[in-house]
């Protein structure tokens, strides 16, 4: 009898070791909300598993070649071959990706960030844009080469040496986004605004700011200095003597510390050369003046009518969106709320959407709730929503023009991960395709 009840007890203690394992894979008030069920598919390469939902196989084709050509040249810079198969998790768009409970509990960026990657799983999605995705792609094969490298591949060898190699957060993160994509003009004027502004006294507070943007540009200023070997060398110094100062002597012959406070000065002595070097612009006329606070205001919308002073923006805060109709600068509507509060500063890449027609007397607003794209006009005459209505037909809009009447819109959107042009009729709710190709078509202005 006793036999038996111990036999119990430790049948009873596994279970519940079990239980907590499956529970605590996600912290207890985080689980997202999904509204739809993912029935997953891989397609299977030499160093890559890429996983792909409902209309994805093409993505999860076009994900894997595109994993299996860069690899080389990732590996090539970090001097660091890939040890086992990475699997790549794709998402048709945005919107399914944000009902992901994978990696929840890890602060991480993805929109302009660095792409997720949790237990060796990479997590992409499609926003319409193959440069983009291709530059997720590129950023998390560099993570899974540089924390390997850093850290090794063995979880708890992973451990020992993420607590031994202190190494600050923006310095690897900004290594890989050095790795992943070259310096560009997007980034170029980023770094521009935040130097000639002078808001930050040292590199630290710069970088707690804007980690991504802080640690891109310091690994650029070390290759446009030192060589564009020594960021790789610098990076392997720092693991082997677990000490940033013996690495930057070791480099430059100077401090670390020092190294931040040139990067200040150099950069911001650069630009202001620059700015000397051109014209004066041409005067013009401030339109629209506000002082933003903590808000963001993106895609901003002025109505087409020359004397008119009407515009709609969407105002983000705190994972919160609002589409907000200003009239004559002074008259303020909102149409519109989506969101709960968060400290997550992701912004969606496409919703909402705003298109004003011709007349300037309809507002257009596109956007996605609860895992369905919805759609309804806004008449400034009559100051009522029209055509409340909701859009299957695709797996994510782009971008919505109206075309010579206010019941006609032209679409930017992508249908089992291809982008095209399609015109929508509003009143019948019917969807006619213009362009069947490869190519990222978006609208021009008309």
């Amino acid at each position: 009898m006793k036999k038996v009840l111990s036999l119990i007890a430790c049948l009873s203690i596994f279970a519940s070791v079990e239980t907590a394992a499956q529970v605590n894979t996600v912290e207890f008030g985080k689980n997202r909300v999904q509204y739809q069920k993912f029935k997953w598919k891989y397609y299977q390469t030499e160093n890559f598993n890429s996983y792909f939902s409902q209309d994805g196989l093409g993505l999860g084709k076009y994900v894997a070649q595109i994993a299996e050509a860069e690899l080389p040249t990732i590996e090539e810079f970090v001097e660091y071959g890939l040890q086992r198969r990475i699997n790549i998790v794709i998402y048709n768009n945005y919107d399914e990706m944000q009902q992901s409970n994978i990696g929840i509990g890890i602060d991480w960026q993805n929109t302009g960030g660095v792409t997720k990657l949790v237990n060796n799983k990479m997590i992409v999605y499609y926003d319409g844009n193959h440069d983009n995705l291709r530059r997720q792609i590129r950023q998390g094969i560099a993570r899974n080469l540089v924390e390997n490298l850093l850290f090794g591949d063995d979880l708890g060898e992973f451990a020992a040496n993420q607590a031994l190699l202190d190494l600050p957060k923006w310095l690897t993160d900004g290594y890989i986004s050095y790795a992943a994509e070259n310096w560009n003009t997007t980034l170029d004027d980023d770094l521009r605004g935040v130097m000639l502004a002078g808001s930050y006294r040292n590199f630290y507070q710069f970088a707690f700011e804007k980690p991504l943007l802080a640690g891109h540009s310091f690994w650029k200023y070390i290759a446009d200095k030192y060589g564009k070997s020594k960021t790789t060398y610098f990076l392997y110094l720092a693991r082997i003597y677990r000490n940033l100062n013996n690495a930057s002597y070791k480099i430059a012959k100077k401090k670390f510390k020092v190294i931040l406070r040139d990067f200040m000065t150099d950069v911001q002595a650069q630009y202001f050369k620059d700015i000397r070097g051109r014209r004066n612009t041409p005067r013009g006329q401030l339109s629209v003046s506000e002082y933003i606070g903590k808000k963001d205001y993106i895609r901003f919308n002025a109505n087409p009518v020359p004397r008119s002073f009407t515009y709609a923006v969407v105002e983000f805060n705190q994972g919160r969106y609002q589409v907000i109709l200003m009239e004559n600068f002074v008259n303020k509507k909102v149409l519109l709320k989506l969101g709960v509060r968060s400290r997550e500063e992701d912004k969606n890449p496409n919703y909402p959407i705003l298109a004003w027609d011709g007349k300037g007397t309809r507002l257009a607003v596109l956007y996605n709730e609860e895992g369905k794209t919805k759609f309804f006009v806004y008449d400034l005459v009559n100051r009522v929503k029209l055509w409340k209505q909701e859009i299957d037909k695709f797996d994510q809009v782009q971008d919505m023009k109206y075309m010579l009447d206010n019941n006609t819109l032209l679409l930017s959107a992508v249908k089992s991960g291809q982008t095209d042009i399609f015109v929508y009729k509003i009143d019948k709710q019917t969807v006619e395709q213009i362009t069947n190709d490869v190519y990222d078509d978006s609208i021009l202005p008309l």
